[in-house]
């Protein structure tokens, strides 16, 4: 069973809770797909004939309590250690963390709430608000109100072919399932080749410079 298989049995089991603790692991660990599992909120509240708010409240309580872990993390370690941290990250370089920064300073509030409509940058901007020490109350209410928005979208698609079953049902999660997970593939080689041609890129020029320094090809003055 993998990730997107376990987490939906997961959302089954143990309904709304549920929902909000797999939601919550996916602002944690990005691998999780937020946006194939939120459809999958919607099929099971109408399958369980719960009102569409429900699973909407479910998945914007996961969101905000994710975005909480990564803000106490960001908060304790501070900016230091934060950047240390993600130098020792597979695909994760220092530029990232400063990027998060600069936009989080800028933007404030209005930066966490759009931040949730783009997965990964969601969890990246949980750090600078809490290296920042945003107050939580409004780093709370910021992740609310975008995550809300976001995870409606998907929620009520799903909850409407829940409520339409059959063909319909097995042709959307058929459907959406190998588009989404095509789209993570490409992304996450995208981003590895990204990353990887970066860092061949910096280690050459590292090594351009160390040929360049003054002495390197110094001929020796030694006389035997």
């Amino acid at each position: 069973m993998d990730v997107t298989a376990w987490a939906i049995a997961l959302m089954e089991f143990l309904g709304g809770p549920g929902t909000a603790l797999v939601i919550a692991a996916e602002a944690l660990f990005p691998p999780i797909p937020g946006e194939v599992l939120l459809p999958f909120a919607g099929v099971t509240a109408a399958a369980h004939d719960q009102h569409v708010l429900v699973p909407i409240v479910w998945t914007t309580l996961g969101s905000v309590l994710g975005g909480l872990g990564v803000y106490a993390a960001g908060r304790a370690l501070g900016l230091r250690r934060t950047t240390a941290l993600v130098r020792r990250v597979p695909l994760l370089e220092e530029k990232d963390v400063t990027l998060a920064m600069r936009f989080f300073e800028r933007w404030g509030f209005p930066a966490v709430a759009l931040a949730r409509f783009v997965p990964m940058v969601r969890t990246f901007i949980s750090i600078p608000a809490g290296i920042e020490k945003m107050p939580v109350w409004m780093f709370a209410l910021a992740t609310g109100l975008g995550s809300a928005i976001w995870n409606a979208v998907f929620v009520v698609a799903g909850y409407a072919f829940g409520l339409a079953g059959g063909e319909a049902l097995e042709g959307f999660v058929r459907i959406y399932s190998s588009v989404v997970a095509g789209i993570g593939i490409l992304a996450l080689v995208g981003l590895a080749t990204q990353r990887i041609r970066s860092r061949r890129d910096r280690a050459g020029a590292d090594d351009g410079a160390g040929a360049d320094a003054p002495g390197s090809d110094a001929p020796s003055t030694l006389e035997e």
